[in-house]
């Protein structure tokens, strides 16, 4: 609607709804925008605070853990450690030699002798000599490790505790042992919390691991740093490092091929059924392969994976803490910023998005680089800020929600209700053109009434005619405008468009009248002077908004269209009718109502002439029509200025319905142009000299 036309009720309707369309798109804009940046920011704050307390204390390593063990089980680049071979202490080792454990230390004497002479590179012990035994087989064991003068023996730590202090004993071979060995390290190793060995490390209390020490005696030596504490990249499962059993190494009548030990790493140690053995037991630990169903791997295998490990120089690290934060972090801040902006359902696919790619870097990282990004607490730091953001929209949407119903549950139906908060943008707070139809309706014989009744009689008459009056409204999805005295207005097709607004108006126009009939009967039961109602019905576009004030404010409808429906109200009183529409209404109507075209007319104010019609009622309830055929004909020869004719057609009107008043007015005017006929240019309106 372009302000600067009409009339001026319409620009003034105009400028108001224009000035407060501003106001409130501005504080609604503004508001939006606020709430949508404010809101990712403070989310990003609440929940990044959270995930940088979990980072920081290492909450949640256990099933970060599990996602490193999935990883491991995806495999990573790595190549088979040929420079390794296992010696293994192993059920079949027992039963071939027979005897219990310890076995007597000539028969190392003999293996060392034996791996020697067929080239071992090195010859690593994962046993621990720690006691003296038989002197003679242990200066057998001191001789035999230095004529190879390549052994590398294990020690370990053992934390005594008491009630009053605790302190960590160092256990080594004895004097005798640690002399003749080439070198000496600690053969413990480091499982996580939850008993999976992902990590190692170079050295324990200042001295070096079994694997650092194995790679320093190299020659040359691989270089390590002293304090190293990295992943281990295990080049497979169980097994998956070369094994011989410690009896074919010494059965000289069915020899190993020296090529199988020549140039190579050779570690000795247990190799036995966890559940077998207590020795396999104490020795076999979970690796991330397989750490779900069991499977453990022997302590000597894992030593074997640590060297393997620091002479490719392909050990893991865990990108340190400060990164971590920082990509998590901004992930975080990433996906507060872009959810809080975005409709739930997109959201939800942004938020998948995210969370896929956090895993994907975390993958990424791990099996490009061997770097290890722990992703769950980003994950969930991001399905956090998600909650949060529907929380947060819940919210919003409650008091918006509570604000809508507060503002139109007054006069609107709860269905009404329920679709407007449902779907809130239909509704321009500052106003919108919409097509209505608005009803007016007004009681008849109130003000001598109201001369005649208390203040609270009179009061409670009104409560109980607009209680009933306004759940018809409202059951047919009306809108209750407003109350004028004894008046009331109420539209259809606002502030939620509907298509059958005109014929929703009509049946409550009818529903009105017949329950004014049974109002009117109690009444007069009660003593009251008989009361009616009038009604007016129009068809149009209106401008519909919230005006008013910004703290009160009512909605409502303006323009022509309201004030035609409140002069067609008017008019009943010159026809004797109840139910006038005028014809914008009628022609939505289609089939469905009884009607019948009373006249064409000028109300005050207005110079377009319109025509009026009846509402009579639903055409199965009407009865008997010829009256009303009798009355379209008396108006096409009143039209032609035919008064004789007219007349007759009124005067049968007349015969069917002696009380009916549109026809006594016709038949009066008749009469009356009979003798002072209308002017030559007269067609057939009839102009209103009073509201």
């Amino acid at each position: 609607m372009n302000p600067k036309s009409g009339s001026p009720l319409e620009r003034n309707a105009a400028a108001t709804s224009s000035s407060l369309q501003q106001d409130w798109s501005a504080r609604l804009e503004f508001g939006a925008f606020k709430s949508k940046s404010w809101r990712g920011l403070i989310l990003f704050l609440v929940v990044g605070s959270i995930i940088t307390l979990l980072i920081l204390f290492q909450i949640g390593r256990s099933s970060e853990n599990l996602i490193l063990d999935f990883f491991y089980r995806l495999g990573i680049e790595s190549s088979q450690p040929q420079d390794l071979l296992i010696v293994t202490i192993d059920e079949s080792s027992f039963q071939e030699l027979g005897l219990p454990w310890p076995w007597p230390r000539r028969l190392h004497a003999a293996l060392i002798d034996r791996l020697a002479s067929m080239g071992a590179r090195l010859i690593v012990f994962d046993i621990l000599f720690a006691e003296a035994t038989n002197p003679e087989d242990d200066e057998l064991l001191t001789e035999a490790m230095r004529r190879s003068g390549n052994v590398i023996l294990g020690a370990t730590i053992e934390l005594t505790k008491d009630p009053r202090f605790s302190r960590q004993i160092l256990i080594e071979p004895q004097a005798s042992f640690r002399s003749a060995a080439h070198g000496l390290g600690l053969i413990m190793l480091t499982p996580d919390s939850d008993g999976v060995v992902r990590h190692f490390r170079t050295s324990l209390a200042g001295r070096d691991t079994l694997p650092a020490a194995v790679v320093r005696s190299l020659s040359p030596p691989v270089n390590v740093p002293m304090d190293l504490h990295g992943l281990i990249h295990y080049p497979g499962p169980p097994r998956s490092i070369d094994t011989l059993s410690y009896y074919q190494i010494l059965d000289t009548a069915h020899s190993i091929p020296a090529e199988k030990v020549r140039d190579r790493i050779v570690l000795v140690g247990m190799m036995l059924a966890a559940t077998a053995t207590p020795q396999g037991q104490a020795d076999s630990f979970h690796t991330p392969f397989y750490a779900d169903t069991g499977q453990l791997m022997a302590g000597v295998e894992l030593h074997g994976n640590i060297i393997h490990t620091l002479m490719t120089g392909n050990w893991g690290q865990e990108v340190p803490i400060p990164w971590q934060l920082g990509i998590s972090l901004l992930l975080i801040l990433t996906g507060a910023m872009v959810m809080s902006r975005l409709r739930l359902s997109i959201a939800l696919a942004a938020l998948a998005c995210l969370v896929a790619l956090t895993f994907c870097i975390s993958l990424l990282l791990f099996k490009r680089w061997f770097l290890w990004l722990p992703p769950l607490l980003t994950a969930f730091g991001l399905i956090s800020t998600y909650v949060g953001s529907i929380t947060w929209n819940y919210l919003l949407e409650y008091r918006e929600k509570r604000w809508l119903r507060a503002a139109f549950g007054r006069y609107v139906s709860a269905s009404l209700v329920e679709t407007i908060t449902a779907h809130p943008e239909r509704l321009e707070l500052g106003g919108e053109e919409m097509e209505v139809t608005v009803l007016f309706s007004d009681l008849v014989g109130f003000t001598q009434l109201a001369e005649g009744m208390s203040p609270k009689g009179l009061i409670s008459l009104l409560n109980e005619y607009f209680a009933v009056m306004t759940d018809i409204i409202l059951a047919q999805m009306g809108t209750l405008d407003k109350f004028i005295g004894d008046a009331l207005m109420a539209v259809w097709g606002a502030p939620v468009p509907m298509a059958d607004h005109a014929v929703r108006a009509c049946r409550s126009a009818l529903e009105m009248r017949k329950a004014m009939a049974q109002l009117r009967a109690n009444w007069e039961q009660e003593g009251m002077p008989r009361l009616s109602a009038r009604v007016g019905l129009h068809s149009g576009r209106v401008l519909a908004g919230n005006v008013g004030s910004k703290e009160r404010f009512n909605y409502t409808v303006l323009g022509d269209t309201v004030n035609l429906a409140s002069r067609l109200e008017g008019v009943n009183k010159q026809y004797g009718t109840e139910i006038l529409m005028s014809e914008a209404t009628h022609d939505l109507l289609g089939d469905q109502f009884l009607t019948r075209e009373i006249d064409s007319v000028q109300v005050k104010g207005r110079r377009q002439p319109v025509t009026i019609f009846e509402l009579v009622d639903y055409p199965s309830l009407s009865g008997e029509r010829s009256w009303l055929s009798a009355f379209e004909a008396g108006r096409k020869f009143y039209q032609i200025c035919d008064w004789s004719q007219a007349e007759k057609y009124f005067q049968e009107v007349l015969q069917h319905k002696p009380d009916d008043q549109p026809a006594k007015v016709f038949l009066e005017r008749c009469l009356h142009y009979r003798q002072d006929p209308p002017p030559a240019e007269w067609q057939g309106v009839f102009v209103l000299k009073e509201k």
